[in-house]
């Protein structure tokens, strides 16, 4: 039987570009938070099939440790963004997959 660990049960990287001007924001209790658009292109194989995929994945970033890295990200930065995916409710209610940042790499 498998132990789980809840740290590494939600684990999501995803290498993109960004496709959205960062909005930067901060919360009542001064917690910095920058969110922004990372678009995924690729051709994966599935099934012995070549496939191509493609997502807008919404970013979020939250405390002071990586906002600073946030500062030079602009629209058509590469990057790779590896944190947990969870579940938030749009302005017109319809939810919506977020990769919240852990970790965040510049690619060239």
């Amino acid at each position: 039987m498998l132990k789980s660990n809840s740290k590494l049960d939600n684990r999501f990287s995803l290498i993109g570009t960004v496709c959205q001007l960062p909005k930067r924001l901060k919360s009542p209790s001064g917690i910095e938070h920058c969110k922004f658009l990372l678009e995924h292109r690729s051709d994966q194989i599935e099934s012995g099939f070549t496939r191509q995929a493609w997502l807008k994945m919404p970013v979020q970033i939250s405390g002071n440790q990586l906002i600073e890295k946030t500062q030079s990200i602009t629209v058509g930065s590469k990057l790779l963004v590896v944190g947990f995916i969870t579940s938030h409710k749009t302005s017109n209610g319809l939810t919506q997959l977020v990769l919240h940042a852990e970790q965040i790499e510049f690619i060239d």
